[in-house]
């Protein structure tokens, strides 16, 4: 993946440098009105940056509350680490496939997500989620009755267009049986963003129990956006992409999306 122009996280992130790294509202829209961006989207781009600023951990909200006011912080995620998948606690085994879910989503250049609960209760490689997810909340961004269910998903990769963050990606991680309610938290996300649904689990028989699950009602009718994935295939990944980050690192190379 690559991105050809800036989002418009890019274009408030430079404005808030630009501005000396902490600016209200008022002076980032005064600072990006000319920028091609805006001019693309003249209805509406100052919703969008007030939406961009709550979303982001990148951007922090300065106090009292409603100041206006936000400033640039900085956010690097650890450099990950091989990890293997070989606790016998579920929670555990969760909570690192979340991680590894998250740091893949970071290496491949996706906004992550991982639902609010997991971001301060759950760690990975000795950091809470909610340090390594870029995105602080989704609540902008998929909007209706079902947005709850979808703020649920264990972990989600978000892209962006002229108009906002939308999910490419949504993932689950299930241990147990409930993989029924996996699949419907996953199905959740509106069709029309052709997201891709994982369930990952841990063996075959859960394998087995998503083949059955996915060819009943209501699944069948989205049976190809489904796909699932065992611990032993994230984790073959996960390391893969460890490995191939810290050798790109050490040669002096990042891909092209990256450079800004």
């Amino acid at each position: 993946m690559k991105r050809e122009q800036p989002t418009w996280k890019d274009v408030v992130a430079k404005a808030l440098a630009d501005l000396g790294g902490q600016a209200h509202l008022s002076e980032i829209y005064s600072h990006v009105e000319d920028d091609p961006k805006t001019a693309k989207n003249p209805a509406w781009w100052q919703d969008t940056i007030r939406r961009v600023v709550r979303q982001y951990r990148v951007f922090e909200p300065v106090p009292p509350d409603r100041s206006g006011v936000y400033k640039l912080v900085d956010f690097e995620t650890p450099l990950p680490q091989s990890q293997d998948i070989n606790s016998e606690d579920p929670d555990i085994n969760h909570g690192v496939a979340q991680g590894m879910l998250v740091s893949l989503g970071s290496i491949y250049g996706y906004e992550t997500f991982v639902p609010a609960y997991d971001q301060s209760t759950r760690e990975f490689q000795g950091a809470s989620l909610g340090d390594l997810v870029s995105v602080r909340d989704c609540s902008d961004i998929l909007e209706g009755q079902n947005l709850p269910r979808v703020r649920q998903i264990d972990v989600l990769w978000f892209d962006e267009d002229d108009h906002g963050l939308f999910p490419v990606y949504g993932f689950e991680v299930e241990h147990t049986t409930r993989v029924r309610e996996s699949l419907d938290r996953l199905l959740k996300i509106p069709a029309r963003f052709r997201a891709d649904l994982f369930l990952v689990g841990p063996d075959e028989e859960k394998k087995a129990l998503f083949d059955r699950l996915v060819n009943q009602s209501p699944f069948r009718d989205h049976r190809n956006r489904f796909v699932f994935r065992l611990y032993h295939q994230l984790e073959a990944l996960y390391n893969a992409a460890t490995i191939y980050t810290t050798e790109r690192n050490d040669f002096g190379v990042i891909e092209r999306y990256m450079r800004g």
